[in-house]
């Protein structure tokens, strides 16, 4: 696993859904990767908490050892009860407090509590690195899946919490595996909110609301800086038209893949500006309602069609690290 992490610095761990999880897979991430490189761990919004706040189900704790840098928030900070360092206050506040980077001196639970956008959160990461701090982990919740745009690496974690039927968890996970892997554009642009042209007129402020097709008819490509989402897409499927869609990252894209596939299969191109690596799919059987799935025939089925380890991380510590 060291020489599945080892070029990336910043690893997101996202969940296709709530409870499918997440915190077990960067916990599981976190006790082994803390042996050869100096940890930080942080999340955009709050991770951690004892129990889910939607489902009221019970969570897994996020457990920091001696020397892991953490950032939470002043409320937070002030909850835990292990010894730390504070190394840096930032001048902004969250609802919960100002965000505090700390070292921990001692194992303990913590709640993670960190900044609210994903610009702030850029400008944590790179105050980690500053103390010495060679892999980032950010917890991210399915709300929160942006953050991994941020990161060079992603972690999927996926489960019965999506659904107790197998093919629809893996027609679920593959439509966003699909998106993940939509190709590059070999360019480095800056797209603010919006839809442009190639040379960056503005066709309209959105694909929510557009619908004269005629600014867009004689584009060859047409770049998007905000949500692309399946109605547009139908739209301009629907009036033979197909530019290539110049789209942020896979988190801006509210298309089911079929769709995606359609548009390419009649001529048109979808490339995002990021792309990270996916390099692992976690599995966890059990539902918040009590039911368990059968992980292995997951497994089976994800792998025969992604090529990426894939694991439930509670089964396999002793012949996988």
């Amino acid at each position: 696993m060291i020489n599945l992490f080892k070029k990336f610095k910043t690893i997101a761990i996202v969940g296709l859904e709530k409870n499918t999880g997440k915190t077990e897979t960067f916990n599981f991430l976190l006790k082994h990767l803390q042996k050869d490189f100096v940890l930080g761990v942080t999340s955009i919004g709050i991770d951690g908490e004892d129990t889910d706040q939607v489902t009221f189900t019970k969570k897994p704790n996020i457990l920091v050892d001696n020397g892991i840098l953490f950032v939470t928030t002043e409320n937070f900070y002030k909850r835990k009860n292990f010894l730390s360092e504070i190394l840096y206050v930032s001048d902004r506040s969250t609802s919960t407090g100002r965000v505090i980077i700390a070292k921990a001196l001692e194992k303990g639970k913590i709640i993670l509590s960190g900044p609210t956008t994903i610009q702030w959160l850029k400008e944590i990461n790179s105050i980690l690195q500053t103390f010495g701090v060679e892999k980032i982990l950010i917890d991210g919740a399915l709300s929160r899946i942006s953050s991994s745009t941020l990161s060079d690496a992603v972690v999927l974690s996926t489960g019965a919490a999506v659904s107790l039927d197998i093919e629809k968890i893996v027609e679920k996970t593959l439509d966003l595996f699909y998106k993940i892997n939509l190709p590059l554009y070999p360019e480095k642009l800056d797209i603010k909110s919006g839809i442009f042209t190639k040379d960056l007129k503005l066709i309209a402020r959105s694909s929510l609301n557009i619908n004269d097709l005629s600014l867009i008819k004689d584009q060859k490509e047409i770049l998007i800086g905000g949500a692309l989402t399946e109605k547009f897409l139908r739209k301009l499927i629907n009036n033979n038209t197909y530019p290539t869609l110049v789209v942020k990252d896979f988190s801006k894209i509210f298309v089911n893949s079929f769709y995606l596939k359609l548009y390419q299969k009649k001529g048109g191109k979808i490339l995002v500006l990021h792309k990270p690596n996916l390099c692992l799919v976690t599995v966890n059987p059990y539902s918040p309602n009590g039911f368990v799935i059968d992980d292995k025939l997951l497994i089976e089925k994800l792998s025969s069609k992604i090529k990426l380890p894939i694991l439930n991380v509670r089964k396999v510590e002793g012949e996988w690290i």
